[in-house]
C-alpha cells in the first residue's frame, strides 16, 4: 500500500506542474508569435495586451513597476478622462485623455496627459497610435518582477533552477523506487529460498520416518 502512495505523490505534483506551465507556455508562444507578425503592434491574447508600466508618470493611480492590461476598442467611442495606451516612436505611452480636437484631414486627435505630468503632451495621438484602453486593472510590482524574469539572471533562478530541481527530484525518486523494488525481490527471493528450504527438510523427515518403518 505504501509503495503505490509514494508512486502516486510525484504523478500528481506532475500534473500539478503541468496545470500551471501550460497557460504560460502557450500565452508566451502567442505573444511571442504575435511580436513577429505584428511587428507594429503590442502582442496580446484575445484583446488583451499586457503592458508594463516604466514611469511614474500616471501616479498614483498607476505606479512604476505595475502590470496593466490593454483592452482592444473602438477609437470613436473613446472620450475625455479615458487612459489609453499608444505607440509613440516604438514605445508604449499610457496616459489620460485630456482633450480630442479635429486634425487637417477631419480625423480625431486625442490630446494626453499623465496625471502626475504638469503639462500635455507634446504631439497629439492619433487613431492608429492607440493600442487600447486602460479599464482600472493592474498588479502592483509584478512587471518588475517580468523584467527580472526576462533577465540573464532571472532566467536562471525562475526557469533553469526550477527544471534541474525536477529532474534531479524526478532521478532520485526512480532510484528510491528502484531500490524500494529491489529490496522487496530480494526479500521475495530469501522467503522463498526458506519455504524451498523447509520443503525439502520436510521431505527428509519423511523418508527417515519412512525408513523407521
Amino acid at each position: 500500500m505504501n509503495h503505490k502512495r509514494k508512486r502516486t505523490y510525484p504523478s500528481v505534483a506532475g500534473i500539478v506542474m503541468c496545470i500551471l506551465f501550460i497557460p504560460i507556455i502557450v500565452v508566451n508562444t502567442i505573444l511571442i508569435v504575435s511580436t513577429y507578425t505584428r511587428p507594429d503592434e503590442m502582442p496580446g491574447v484575445f484583446g488583451i495586451k499586457p503592458a508594463i508600466v516604466l514611469s511614474g508618470s500616471m501616479e498614483p493611480v498607476i505606479k512604476t513597476g505595475d502590470l496593466i492590461f490593454i483592452h482592444k476598442t473602438d477609437t470613436e467611442n473613446l472620450k475625455e478622462g479615458d487612459v489609453i495606451c499608444y505607440l509613440t516612436s516604438g514605445k508604449a505611452v499610457t496616459h489620460r485623455i485630456s482633450g480630442i480636437t479635429a486634425g487637417e484631414d477631419g480625423t480625431p486627435r486625442f490630446i494626453t496627459k499623465g496625471d502626475a505630468n504638469n503639462t500635455e503632451d507634446r504631439l497629439p495621438v492619433t487613431a492608429g497610435q492607440i493600442e487600447g484602453i486602460w479599464k482600472e486593472g493592474r498588479i502592483a510590482g509584478l512587471g518588475n518582477i517580468i523584467l527580472f524574469m526576462q533577465s540573464s539572471k532571472g532566467m536562471i533562478i525562475f526557469i533553469i533552477c526550477p527544471l534541474l530541481l525536477f529532474i534531479l527530484g524526478d532521478i532520485v525518486r526512480r532510484w528510491k523506487l528502484d531500490r524500494a523494488e529491489n529490496s522487496r525481490v530480494a526479500e521475495l527471493e530469501a522467503e522463498l529460498a526458506e519455504l524451498k528450504a523447509a520443503g525439502h527438510d520436510e521431505k527428509a523427515e519423511y523418508s527417515q520416518e519412512a525408513n523407521n518403518i
